[in-house]
């Protein structure tokens, strides 16, 4: 009964025909990020330092070396969504100082820059699909300087030099260095990250893009594949994904019935759920195992058995089924219970059972709920005598509102915790 917790605590809503999982982040997202960036200034700054090399460079006849950052302070970054493009990153009013050499035909010195700096980057997603992983992608970069202050301490080379050529070979460098960071550093990072899952007993897991991302005014989503390998093929196929996200969250991770339901056709099928009862979650005192519970639904069990230890045993015939439709989750599944006395059989059940259950959020709690259950049964075995289909699905219900709904439900009252 613990597959069923598992699956309410997935909120999911299911259209591009394989898409499996999607992972979006609105500007609530990009806001978070912000604030953790602030708490990291002093080691984003110290990787920029230990970093970036400036080169040397040659204007208006002088050359600029040596060129050297000693110190930079860093404004809260600034990252929005550029609509059908990427993210953007602007750091407005970075204070920079910079000290370096220069040479003018026979002529040399020192030289010291401070300035004020607005710099603003842009950075597209891709999917690239041979490789299966998604790529960074440099999409634009501007570098606007506030104040500039340029001294060789010499009055030649204070004269000859235009400031505004320094300004636009910094602008160069500075572009440059990002697009670099983006190709190797940024990408290098999410080649890092594991693109396949092993779970011992169960097939590999691989997560894949699905297309390219999307970038809205609102969020982005990134859309991907989750697949398995598997000895046979899943008697079904990708819906695909059309909800989008509720921007009032940071993000969200989207599942399809598809996902869902390959991992229950994998690691559910027949056979697998085999629960007996009494056991350990189970009161070993319940009315439900003594043949007095069943004295006016089943007489003929009670007659033949009168105030005898009865046990039970629950299998499933097959995977369980899920469908999902906003905060509604639905679960099918055929089972066949067998109700035993002194470990003999005395009457077995085949039932196909479809409970109906509930995920909501409230504020940063994420929980489910299942409320009803509907089965129908057939009777396999008896022992007992003659017992109608319409008895057994009576007593089954009976059963099972005494058993896997209050199991379920258990529990809800320790929801999962959301990032807000």
């Amino acid at each position: 009964m613990m597959f069923l917790t598992i699956l309410l605590a997935c909120l999911v809503t299911t259209s591009h025909a394989t898409e499996t999982v999607r992972m979006s982040f609105g500007q609530r997202g990009l806001d978070f990020a912000e604030d953790v960036a602030v708490y990291m200034t002093d080691i984003i700054r110290d990787i920029i330092l230990n970093n970036i090399d400036i080169p040397a460079m040659t204007v208006n006849g002088a050359t600029l070396s040596n060129l050297d950052i000693t110190q930079m302070d860093i404004p809260r970054p600034q990252l929005t969504i550029v609509p059908n493009t990427g993210i953007n990153m602007k750091s407005d009013g970075m204070a920079v100082q910079l000290t370096g050499n220069w040479q003018y035909s026979f002529f040399a010195g020192s030289l010291s820059l401070s300035a004020s700096v607005s710099v603003s980057a842009t950075a597209g997603i891709q999917a690239d699909m041979s490789n299966k992983k998604f790529v960074t992608e440099y999409r634009g970069c501007s570098v606007d300087f506030y104040s500039f202050n340029l001294d060789f301490h010499h009055m030649l080379a204070n004269a000859v030099v235009n400031r505004e050529d320094v300004k636009n070979e910094l602008r160069i460098i500075v572009c440059d260095e990002i697009e670099a960071a983006l190709d190797n550093t940024v990408n290098g990072a999410v080649n890092s990250v594991p693109k396949t899952l092993e779970i011992p007993d169960l097939p590999e897991i691989n997560f894949s893009p699905d297309r390219n991302p999307v970038f809205k005014s609102s969020h982005i989503d990134l859309p991907s594949r989750v697949s398995a390998k598997s000895d046979t093929n899943f008697p079904f196929s990708p819906d695909g994904i059309t909800d989008e996200m509720d921007t009032s969250y940071m993000g969200c991770f989207v599942l399809s019935d598809y996902t869902i339901n390959t991992a229950t056709y994998t690691a559910l099928p027949k056979n697998e759920i085999n629960i007996k009862l009494p056991n350990d979650d189970f009161a070993t005192n319940s009315d439900l195992l003594n043949s007095a519970y069943f004295k006016d639904t089943l007489p003929q069990l009670y007659k033949a058995y009168p105030n005898t230890a009865i046990t039970y045993r629950i299998w499933n015939l097959d995977y369980p089924k899920v469908e999902f439709d906003r905060d509604l989750l639905m679960v099918e599944a055929p089972l066949r219970i067998s109700i035993k006395v002194g470990g003999d059989v005395i009457l077995s059940v085949k039932m196909q059972v479809k409970t109906k259950g509930k995920v909501s959020i409230n504020g940063a709690h994420l929980s489910g709920v299942v409320d009803s259950i509907k089965h129908t049964t057939t009777v396999v075995t008896s022992q007992i005598g003659a017992v109608s289909d319409a008895t057994a699905n009576s007593v089954m219900d009976s059963v099972l509102q005494r058993t896997i709904i209050p199991d379920v439900n258990a529990d809800r009252n320790n929801p999962c915790v959301l990032l807000t």
